[in-house]
């Protein structure tokens, strides 16, 4: 299983994020006609060391809604499910999930409310 679909599995399986959420996350894009809050994840890089087999990836969660506050609460939820996480999951032994930071934006056309936040996965891929 890649890396992505057991991050989203950890995050919707966390109580406080599947109570904003329950599974509305999606990888890269939202669908047509979205219900907010939700997800859209994305790999931004991934570096594998050819002698240890150990990866570190920088992963993208943004968090949207129709509020600042709502984005603001689901982008918490977010950084507390995931950073510190270690263990083995779906094939794959997570080393250690670090938070790396956010930021706000907002679009004032359709008044929605996001927050990219970026998180460090260190991980190793079972064979």
């Amino acid at each position: 299983m890649q890396i992505e679909s057991i991050l989203r599995a950890i995050l919707v399986a966390d109580p406080v994020v599947s109570g904003m959420v329950g599974t509305r996350a999606y990888q890269t894009t939202l669908p047509r006609e979205p219900t907010f809050p939700a997800i859209t994840y994305q790999m931004v890089s991934r570096v594998q060391d050819s002698l240890t087999g150990i990866v570190q990836a920088r992963m993208q969660y943004t968090c949207l809604a129709t509020t600042w506050k709502g984005a603001a609460d689901l982008a918490d939820a977010v950084r507390c499910c995931l950073h510190g996480y270690r263990g083995v999951r779906d094939g794959a032994r997570i080393e250690e999930i670090q938070y790396a930071g956010q930021h706000d934006d907002h679009d004032e056309t359709t008044g929605i409310h996001w927050i990219p936040v970026d998180i460090l996965v260190t991980y190793l891929e079972e064979t």
